[in-house]
């Protein structure tokens, strides 16, 4: 079962993996040539070994017991990137103060989201989801008796998460403050959290994605042209529109490989969050639904590896990344069919992007690290038992034996 659940799950990734770069080719081609694509032959290069790492050296156990220093590091960092953020906002400081900070990179929507070392851009909040979900699994572990409880069983658990969700928000990233929640809630489900506690952490999450809205007007005008994106196809619904467009003129079976119209001059971050618009034109329906059967048998080999865990931390961060993929997943193709509002989400494994790519790859260790602690605990315990089957005949001879010779001295 171990080995199955393993390998179904590699290969779902290996199978994603081979479609992202192929349709990254596609769609880069002829702007870029070769190089995004050698980047992400990179990043996925250094994503693979330091799955492999996590895998063969590092136990996720160990990982939980020093989650707390996980958690502080992302904190310093989120904070740093936050302050880059509002720092023009004081008073008698300059508007371009903020991103002149040493380590912070480029604007992106309004908002500088990564740290520039030498020449590496990294998005902290892609790790920080991961830390979370290792530090809620260890957490809940840990006070499983006290999951019913108000302080140690919800606020405790919760006040740590939600500052670093927190900073996640104010450093301008809705969507991956959104996911990072949606994930939160789940294990805090699974964890045996009281439901009236449960229904308190969706109500502030609400009420802090319906504030975040109101208070950006690009994010309001995304969020009121998302349904009707014609009306306003030469403003703010321009990348929707094209973007529904492509996966209509798709079909079924698509255009062709490379053939795609839409990624020419019309349809921006074609490469990086819409990547899945341009497989619907160039694959068609066909090519849509095996991405998505990919994403469905990942998230099940991975819930799978949960249901095989050694322990209670084990299956709750199995489930943790296991949901975390689903949930990035279903929003991606939900923006690029217009079922929700446009945000930056990318398409795990798929899309271009260093942090996203080199991130889900290690959520992927942490499910080999967990499928392996399980598997070694299987074995032992197969071991156990068979040495017990092997030994109980001899204790019996053992037994009668010295009965028999009582027996003769009586």
């Amino acid at each position: 079962m171990y080995r199955t659940a393993r390998t179904l799950l590699i290969v779902s990734v290996i199978l994603l993996l081979i479609v992202g770069l192929s349709m990254l080719y596609s769609t880069t081609y002829a702007t870029w040539e070769e190089l995004l694509l050698k980047k992400q032959l990179v990043w996925i290069t250094a994503g693979a070994l330091i799955a492999v790492v996590c895998d063969t050296f590092l136990d996720y156990r160990w990982l939980g017991r020093h989650s707390y220093w996980l958690i502080g590091i992302f904190v310093l960092l989120l904070g740093y990137l936050a302050l880059g953020n509002h720092l023009h906002r004081l008073p008698f400081i300059p508007d371009d103060a903020g991103h002149a900070l040493p380590f912070v990179s480029g604007l992106s929507h309004g908002s500088a989201r990564w740290l520039k070392i030498w020449k590496i851009s990294v998005q902290p909040s892609e790790f920080a989801k991961l830390a979370i979900i290792v530090f809620l699994g260890d957490y809940f572990t840990r006070h499983a008796r006290h999951s019913h409880e108000l302080y140690r069983g919800f606020l405790k658990p919760m006040a740590t998460v939600g500052m670093v969700g927190g900073l996640i928000l104010v450093g301008g990233d809705l969507s991956t403050t959104a996911i990072t929640g949606a994930v939160v809630f789940c294990l805090a489900f699974i964890g045996g959290i009281r439901i009236r506690y449960l229904v308190l952490i969706v109500a502030a999450g609400l009420c802090l994605v319906a504030t975040a809205i109101k208070l950006s007007p690009e994010r309001m005008s995304r969020f009121t042209s998302y349904r009707d994106p014609e009306t306003v196809q030469q403003d703010a619904g321009y990348q929707l529109w094209n973007s529904m467009l492509a996966l209509g003129s798709g079909g079924a079976f698509g255009m062709g490989f490379t053939d795609s119209r839409i990624k020419r001059h019309y349809l921006p971050e074609a490469h990086t969050d819409f990547i899945v618009a341009i497989i619907g034109e160039e694959l068609g329906f066909i090519g849509v639904l095996a991405v998505l059967l990919l994403y469905l048998s990942a998230t099940s080999a991975a819930l799978w590896i949960a249901s095989l865990a050694a322990d209670r931390a084990g299956m709750l961060i199995a489930s943790g990344v296991g949901i975390s993929i689903a949930f990035h997943a279903f929003v991606n193709i939900s923006v690029v069919s217009g079922f929700c509002p446009t945000t930056g989400v990318t398409a795990p494994f798929i899309s271009y992007g260093g942090s996203s790519m080199v991130a889900s790859l290690v959520g992927i260790g942490l499910l080999l690290s967990v499928c392996r602690a399980g598997e070694k605990e299987a074995l032992n315990r197969m071991e156990e038992e068979q040495h017990q089957t092997r030994a109980e005949p001899l204790y019996r001879r053992r037994m009668e034996k010295s009965g028999s010779v009582k027996g003769r001295r009586a």
